[in-house]
């Protein structure tokens, strides 16, 4: 069965996308030198940049983007909560312990298309971690943790045909006594069903790989599953 490209569906309203940079000392953050960053790296429509360097609002291409610097460090028990789950970042909790203060990044308002706005998000994170004295990402809704330095390295491949869905979505893997299991947490942002793999004779990396490139399916094609829809490589599958 094949899917025609995605078309907008312009009935769903925006949601917010949200999603903190952890800062390593006080506030580094500037707006200026944040847009020119953001000008040199992507271009883009540029309007109505508003506040100063501890909240400060911008439209980006239609959407409106805000940035706001919070004088703490993250909760502990947030990232604490996250980092056990973080096979991407296995020191994360020693990496990210004397953080002092950090940035909440939102899109707040805009148009339906969500992989257009996740990807001018992902163009506004690279912006902050390279302009900033960050040590990675934390984005709650999607149970991710990711170092400075992983962030930008993934962002770079985004293009027309690369998702960056490593920034997007958080590929869960369990073992247990009856098999490998996998799962996606991220894919309610984007208004689809999220996917499982329950005890699997496969591998967790075939698991994630498998994961990962029917996720990139669906978004790409705006595929709709059902709860309990079953899908596969193959027939057999």
């Amino acid at each position: 069965m094949f899917w025609k490209k995605k078309k907008v569906d312009t009935t769903q309203d925006s949601k917010i996308v949200l999603g903190m940079v952890m800062l390593n000392g006080d506030n580094s953050f500037d707006s200026d030198s944040f847009l020119n960053g953001f000008k040199n790296n992507y271009g883009g429509d540029i309007k109505e940049p508003t506040g100063d360097n501890a909240s400060f609002v911008v439209k980006v291409d239609g959407e409106m983007v805000a940035i706001a610097h919070m004088d703490i460090p993250i909760p502990i028990g947030d990232i604490e909560g996250t980092a056990q789950y973080a096979y991407n970042w296995q020191t994360a909790l020693e990496d990210t312990k004397d953080h002092k203060s950090h940035l909440i990044v939102s899109l707040i308002q805009g148009g339906q298309d969500q992989i257009k706005r996740f990807k001018i998000f992902t163009q506004v994170l690279c912006s902050l971690l390279r302009t900033t004295n960050a040590i990675g990402v934390y984005k709650g809704n999607q149970s991710l943790l990711i170092p400075k330095d992983d962030y930008l390295n993934e962002a770079e491949a985004m293009n027309e045909e690369y998702l960056p869905l490593n920034l997007w979505i958080y590929f869960g893997l369990r073992v247990t006594d009856n098999g490998n299991s996998g799962y996606t947490y991220g894919l309610k942002e984007f208004n689809k069903v999220e996917l499982e793999i329950v005890n699997s004779s496969k591998s967790l990396e075939d698991i994630r790989g498998f994961l990962f490139n029917i996720t990139n399916y669906v978004l790409e094609y705006d595929v709709a599953f059902q709860d309990g829809q079953t899908v596969g490589g193959s027939e057999e599958e």
